[in-house]
Order: structure tokens, then sequence, then C-alpha cells
């Protein structure tokens, strides 16, 4: 199973999804600093590290997932 941390920028926060997330879009190539950006993990704890040094102040696991 993968994981994606999502880092929205301009609400300062990253959030972490499981693989299967109805949150993640179909196509999740774009970055900007409105939107944020998607990326991919092949494991929880790569994810966890990718989430903890993401910068962000509010570093969350997604509430309809629950990776």
């Amino acid at each position: 199973m993968g994981y994606w941390v999502h880092l929205k920028h301009s609400l300062d926060q990253a959030m972490l999804h499981s693989d299967r997330c109805l949150e993640i879009p179909a196509n999740p190539t774009g970055a900007d600093f409105w939107e944020g950006s998607w990326v991919e993990y092949p494991d929880k704890e790569t994810a966890l590290d990718a989430l903890e040094n993401s910068g962000a102040s509010r570093q969350t696991p997604c509430p309809l997932c629950k990776p």
C-alpha cells in the first residue's frame, strides 16, 4: 500500500493520505502555491518522515481515510 502527502502551502499544512483515499485527485501532477502538491511514497515510514520534514506548521493525518 502506498501513501500520499498533500502539501498545502497556502494553509501551511501537510496531510497524510492512504493510496485509497477519496481526496486524492485522479491526476495529482500539478503543484502550485494555492492548490499545493501531492507526493507519493511507497511505505508509511517514508511518508511520515516526509510529513515531519515538510516544514508545515500543521501536520495531520487525513480524517477520511485515517492512514
